[in-house]
């Protein structure tokens, strides 16, 4: 009895000692108030909210470039206006309020600038401390996620053997015994059309990302291309110090090309890796981790992100959310979700895999979000898994979830070490990246279809579109009608761009011209629709042509093309423009430049009224006199104003490399004139702007340590 008695009194010292270690104040969150009145624990991971960004927060926003990406507005900018392509969210962190919690705390985590805080973790002492700064607006916890250990991706379920549908078409590429999972939502039939997810940046979050060396990451000539990756558990670049693999299998899924044993939905996309997520069984404050990767991947560009994670339920002693929470609105990764929706990003989620239940739903957060695309998973043959969550959501009026479904049992993935490959993964997570991949396909053939677009297009030729539910949501994807959809939404030609390299050269051999070619959807190497380069020759100053001969690209570097024009003798002429299309449905979109050509099935067959030209050889640049003169010169051109040629002369005392360029008022050079060896002399060249507009150009010599730069006057 006396034991009894002693072990009371001790419990009732250590409440007595906790509680009065309790800070006091308004500041503080409903979470972590209810842990601090149950809980003994003496450290907390929280968010510190701040009540402003500083006095003159607001101007950075007149500088975009300085928050975010080109890439990233460019992407927003189908959702937002010019002036609203960034906002409040987008500004940074008041630096001078973090550095205040230096010494206020025992570890800053990370600055998430979306929702003005930074997670932290502190001490019960220290919390107190926090809320006496004016700059603190309000002080919540960070949930920590307990991971279920009967979760069916550790113990396999519904692996039913694998059956390959039939096809109607044969396919262009090898995907051995992962054909089941592609088939199923019809990817083989979009590759088949040259779509493979090109142009696409696709951010992965998930666990740790090992065994980068797999094959199926590393198989010429489409080795996966992982722009960036970061751990933000460690806070340090790089997403692959960790044990874990879950990331690996499930970005195989997307961007794996191994023929024979695996190719993924989307592989040519190109892919950001974040890990978020701490090992297999307790995941503590991952929901941090997930908001500060999704900001990350907004701010590098990311066109899809790719999230096979779910919060609900968290670890003893701390509140946990429930399936009344799946609201759309309550959990801080869901509206960091639906955030990076409103900045133009499809966000792809797994629902869960928590299995039915006819009196609630079963979602993870972020699967609840009104902006993201919630993935349920189907076996081989169709059927639902038993293991995959289901909705609907918890507002008013509630939302069918899932919203669209993709196999995820018995999916083939890269194994985490080794070479080898696993036909036995389970789980929403991988029925997550297969329809990520389907997405990235869908931007590949229309880059300006918004997200909301994008989830409409899937849910529309979904196999259960007509009668939706909260098991099924849409049905199975079909990524061929999606695809097509895309296309047929497609209503702006290609973009071409290109400098004149010279007006002049004494090459006699094979010159080549690059061209940026690039339009909403990508430029695909199919029949009739890869850019063209046509050009014809002359050998009497123009009197007689050739006639013209069309040039595929032999080469190309991202939407860089190369194309190649043959050799030619001293004194030809050579005259050329490109040509591109982009076969949109209904009706194909076709451009040319210099503009004015017409023509498709092959593109541009009709040349514009205007060329771009050269001569081959020392035509229009000619020495004047055998005299040597003493020094370095350019003169003034002659006439000046003219319209369309007029004459340049330079001396030159020494032999040597000499270079003669045309620039515009923006010192863009727009013409190549000389770029050769010289010998000593006086030279003079003709300079034709027939293909300029009016305005202000300068021409700029360097001769050996000579530079000299003058203006003249182009008037049409």
């Amino acid at each position: 009895m006396k034991r009894y008695i002693t072990l009371l009194i001790l419990l009732v010292i250590i409440a007595v000692v906790a509680i009065s270690f309790k800070p006091t104040g308004g500041k503080f969150g409903p979470h972590l108030t209810a842990v601090l009145d149950n809980t003994s624990e003496q450290t907390f991971v929280v968010y510190i909210y701040f009540s402003d960004k500083g006095a003159n927060a607001y101007a950075l926003l007149n500088n975009p470039n300085s928050l975010v990406t080109q890439r990233s507005i460019e992407r927003r900018l189908k959702v937002k206006s010019q002036n609203e392509v960034v906002d409040f969210s987008d500004i940074p962190i008041y630096q001078p309020y973090v550095d205040l919690l230096e010494g206020k705390v025992l570890k800053l985590r990370h600055q998430v600038k979306w929702f003005n805080s930074v997670s932290a973790e502190v001490s019960r002492e220290q919390l107190a401390g926090i809320t006496e700064l004016n700059c603190v607006a309000q002080i919540e916890l960070v949930e920590k996620f307990n991971k279920r250990r009967d979760d069916v991706e550790f113990t396999a379920q519904d692996n039913i053997s694998e059956q390959v549908p039939q096809k109607d078409l044969v396919d262009t590429l090898n995907y051995g015994t992962g054909l089941t999972q592609v088939s199923q939502i019809k990817v083989n039939l979009v590759h088949n059309q040259g779509i493979y997810g090109q142009g696409v940046l696709i951010a992965s979050l998930d666990d740790g990302f090992r065994n980068q060396t797999h094959p199926a990451f590393n198989t010429q000539p489409y080795p996966m291309v992982i722009e960036s990756q970061y751990d933000f558990q460690l806070n340090l670049p790089g997403a692959f110090r960790t044990t874990a693999s879950h990331g690996t299998t499930t970005i195989s899924c997307i961007g794996a090309y191994a023929p024979g044993q695996l190719i993924g939905t989307s592989f040519k996309s190109h892919f950001l890796a974040a890990r978020t997520e701490v090992d297999s069984f307790e995941r503590p404050i991952e929901m941090d981790n997930w908001v500060a990767a999704s900001q990350w991947a907004d701010s590098l560009g990311a066109d899809v992100i790719s999230s096979s994670l779910g919060y609900l339920d968290f670890d003893p002693g701390y509140p946990s959310w429930t399936w009344q929470d799946m609201n759309g609105n309550t959990l801080v990764v869901t509206n960091g979700a639906d955030l990076a929706s409103d900045h133009g990003i499809v966000v792809v989620n797994s629902a869960g895999n928590n299995g039915p239940n006819s009196q609630h739903n079963t979602l993870g957060a972020p699967a609840d979000g009104d902006s993201v695309i919630t993935l349920g998973a189907v076996t081989s043959t169709g059927t639902v898994a038993s293991f995959s969550s289901v909705g609907p959501t918890t507002d008013n009026p509630p939302r069918i979830k899932p919203d669209v479904m993709a196999m995820g049992s018995g999916v083939k993935t890269a194994n985490g070490s080794g070479t080898g490959y696993s036909s036995f993964s389970s789980g929403t997570s991988y029925s997550c990246p297969l329809a990520a991949g389907v997405c990235g396909l869908i931007l590949s053939a229309n880059k300006n279809l918004t997200p909301f677009q994008v989830r409409g297009i899937l849910r529309k030729f979904a196999s259960m579109s007509n009668n939706p539910n909260n098991t099924y949501g849409w049905g199975i994807i079909d990524a061929q009608q999606s695809v097509d959809s895309a296309r047929k939404l497609d209503n702006t030609p290609p973009t071409i761009l290109h400098t004149q390299p010279f007006t002049s050269t004494t090459n006699n051999g094979i010159i080549i011209m690059k061209a940026r070619i690039y339009d909403n959807g990508i430029i695909r190497n199919w029949t009739n629709e890869a850019p063209l380069l046509y050009y014809r020759k002359s050998i009497n100053g123009g009197i007689n042509w050739s006639s013209y001969t069309a040039v595929n690209y032999t080469s190309t570097n991202l939407d860089t093309f190369f194309f190649p024009i043959t050799g030619s003798n001293n004194g030809t002429t050579v005259e050329y423009y490109f040509a591109a299309q982009d076969i949109a449905l209904p009706t194909p979109k076709m451009a040319t430049l210099p503009a004015g050509g017409s023509g498709i099935n092959p593109p541009g067959q009709t040349p514009p009224p205007t060329r771009f030209s050269y001569y081959v050889g020392l035509v229009g640049i000619v020495p004047v006199s055998n005299e040597i003169p003493k020094v370095f010169k350019l003169y003034e051109n002659y006439p000046n104003p003219f319209n369309p040629t007029t004459k340049i002369k330079f001396d030159l005392p020494k032999t040597g490399i000499t270079k003669l360029a045309v620039y515009d008022i923006l010192g863009r050079e727009v013409a190549s004139l000389v770029n050769e060896e010289l010998k000593a002399g006086k030279y003079e060249i003709n300079f034709n702007a027939g293909n300029f507009s009016s305005g202000v150009y300068f021409y700029k010599i360097i001769a050996g340590e000579f530079v000299d730069t003058k203006k003249m006057l182009l008037v049409k």
